[in-house]
């Protein structure tokens, strides 16, 4: 469901290709193929998942990593890596990706203090449901156990979908953008 606020400025897309910028002045109705209503650049979905694809183009996920490991035992350029992975695996360009690294916590997983760590992804459309975080779930375990050479029962994340109004960024939010 894309959000809609009154007075928000709405582009519409009509099935020739012709965008009109409008702006709205009640809910709109519930979108179709044919007259995709768009906010940033939400589009129906073509690869016919059956459903609204919100792929804003100005999201930006956020993506923190916390580890029992001591610093140098990560490895070298670790969140730019995350960033580049985070990037194909939620499908979204790495300058809006953004990426911390904490290292040398004092922490517990499943009752062991054993190293370990804690993946926090948010971002707005793409960690929504189940059927995307259990895609993005396997790939993110492959990367961690890899780059950090835990087990995958060592290692814990946690899936926060994001709206619009809940990021600010230039003196507004990602709603006004």
């Amino acid at each position: 469901m894309l959000p809609r606020e009154q007075g928000v400025k709405v582009e519409r897309q009509t099935e020739e290709g012709v965008s009109r910028r409008s702006q709205s002045q009640a809910p709109a109705l519930a979108p179709t193929p044919s007259s995709a209503a768009r906010v940033g650049s939400a589009a129906w979905d073509p690869a016919g998942r059956g459903s609204w694809f919100l792929a804003l183009a100005s999201a930006m996920p956020f993506l923190e990593l916390e580890t029992s490991l001591p610093a140098a035992q990560l490895p070298q350029g670790l969140a730019g890596k995350l960033c580049a992975a985070a990037a194909a695996i939620l499908s979204k360009p790495e300058e809006r990706i953004n990426v911390t690294v904490k290292s040398d916590l004092p922490m517990v997983v499943g009752g062991s203090a054993a190293p370990c760590a804690q993946l926090f992804v948010s971002s707005i459309a793409v960690v929504g449901t189940a059927e995307q975080n259990r895609g993005h779930s396997a790939k993110f375990f492959e990367f961690l156990t890899k780059e950090l050479g835990l087990g995958a029962d060592r290692i814990v994340i946690r899936f926060y979908p994001l709206e619009p109004w809940q990021i600010g960024k230039k003196g507004t939010v990602m709603t006004f953008l």
